[in-house]
């Protein structure tokens, strides 16, 4: 694993990397093991989060979707739990760690164990429904007939339901309900098995999309006459699009993140 060290004005260590190189709870692992005091700031696709530790322990936790301040420990671990497995069903993600005080402090500060422990456990039953529901971003839709000869709806259920329109994606229809993720896949695999709804594909990455532009054929328009007697002047070859087409992308181009644990436990 390459590794750089770089520092803040304060000369205080500051370390910067990407979740494909360093795992989340082996990250975690090492902040509480070296007792680090700081601000871990999280980045992944549809998540930015920030957790705060003092001697290796998790005194505070914000996100994009949840910021208020919290007065007691297990709250304070569900938070973590919830931050961590966002980033972690994400594809790629990056992370920097440096000094900062945190806004707020909850009175009871939370072991990082407890919260790695919870996280494993959710990853593995994330594993289970990514086999019927491969992405968050998947459209889901109700089907035409039922499977089963009657279904039977709670209030939370039915409020799911409702809000399927075909257009909504799953992590649309968590935030529509206002529920978790996980209880949301569970209530869609349950609709699943009952045939009363159908998962969509999952939507193509921006890369993908990307490659499949580059990939496809350029068309020629064919040749414009021109000479005396011609009014529009011939256009001459410009080749701006088809260079850009055929240009190999170059992953450096792309945000470089620093993997920097050389001085981790020694700082």
């Amino acid at each position: 694993m390459g590794r750089r060290q770089s520092e803040s004005s304060g000369g205080t260590v500051v370390l910067q990397g990407t979740l494909e190189t360093l795992a989340l709870p082996e990250l975690l692992r090492l902040l509480a093991h070296s007792r680090k005091t700081g601000a871990l700031w999280l980045d992944a696709a549809n998540s930015s989060a920030v957790v705060y530790f003092v001697e290796g322990r998790c005194c505070a936790a914000e996100s994009s979707d949840a910021g208020e301040p919290l007065t007691d420990a297990p709250a304070l671990l569900a938070r973590v739990v919830d931050i961590c497995f966002a980033v972690e069903r994400a594809e790629d993600g990056a992370f920097r760690f440096g000094p900062e005080k945190p806004p707020w402090a909850c009175a009871e500060t939370v072991d990082l164990e407890a919260a790695i422990d919870e996280l494993a456990r959710l990853v593995e039953e994330w594993r289970e429904i990514q086999a019927v529901i491969p992405s968050l971003e998947c459209r889901i839709r109700l089907t035409e007939e039922l499977s089963v000869g009657e279904l039977t709806l709670d209030r939370e259920r039915w409020q799911l339901v409702v809000a399927i329109d075909g257009r909504r994606n799953v992590r649309d229809l968590a935030r529509k309900t206002s529920r978790q993720v996980l209880e949301v896949c569970h209530a869609i695999l349950a609709l699943v098995d009952a045939g009363a709804v159908d998962v969509g594909p999952t939507p193509a990455t921006p890369a993908a999309r990307r490659e499949a532009t580059r990939k496809r054929p350029v068309e020629v328009a064919p040749e414009a006459p021109y000479g005396p007697g011609v009014e529009s002047p011939h256009p001459g070859p410009t080749g701006g699009v088809a260079d850009d087409l055929e240009r190999e992308f170059d992953p450096a181009d792309k945000g470089r993140y620093l993997s920097a644990f050389s001085g981790l436990r020694d700082a």
